[in-house]
């Protein structure tokens, strides 16, 4: 009676521990499988797409310390002090020495880029050629996160120019944007044959209006 009562208690016990030891190894497994499917996350490849934009647009904070006239200005960048002529557009002339009078257009399109940008805290985005001819810093500028460039075109003060590789990534945008303003006729476009590929061209018989000082 005694040894078959040791034996039950031992098969007893032996149970016990395998099942304790089944579970163990169960509750041990689970965890190490959860963190494997949260690591590769779609949210995570998302970050990483977006931060790679943001580094691929080359943005640099400036202060704008004058305007020279609708597409040239004066900027502060981590107190290095720079002349500025943004890229792809092409305002009437205000200040060029050549040119007696100013052009059609050219003091209202400096005087909008005086209300806007003068003293103000801006954003440029350089593109592969940092410099022209004339050592002036190429860029597209950012006011209140709008860039600067399409502003001119939108409002009818600038037409798109100077398209020189490889300083060509929004040209495609900037040319919509430009026949859209064309469309409907308004600033440089309001003037007919004025604004052309080679530059502005006023006929000598034309009664354009002047320019409002």
């Amino acid at each position: 009676m005694n040894e078959k009562y040791l034996l039950k208690i031992c098969l007893a016990i032996i149970l016990l521990l395998g099942t304790a030891t089944g579970c163990t190894i169960a509750e041990q497994s689970t965890p190490d499988q959860v963190p494997s499917i949260t690591t590769s996350s779609t949210p995570k490849s998302d970050a990483n797409t977006k931060n790679t934009e943001e580094d691929n647009r080359r943005l640099l904070d400036a202060k704008v310390t004058r305007v020279v006239d609708g597409d040239t200005m004066k900027l502060t960048i981590d107190g290095k002090k720079e002349t500025v002529r943004l890229l792809l557009v092409d305002t009437p002339e205000s200040v060029n020495p050549n040119i007696p009078e100013p052009q059609p257009f050219a003091i209202e399109a400096s005087n909008f880029a005086k209300k806007m940008l003068t003293d103000k805290d801006v954003q440029i985005e350089l593109d592969v050629s940092e410099r022209d001819k004339y050592g002036r810093l190429l860029c597209y500028l950012y006011i209140d996160g709008k860039m600067f460039n399409e502003i001119l075109l939108e409002q009818g003060y600038a037409r798109v120019a100077y398209v020189f590789a490889p300083n060509t990534k929004y040209v495609d945008q900037f040319r919509a944007i430009q026949d859209k303003a064309r469309e409907q006729g308004i600033g440089i476009w309001s003037i007919e044959n004025y604004a052309q590929d080679k530059g502005f061209h006023v006929p000598k018989s034309s009664a354009a209006p002047k320019p409002v000082r």
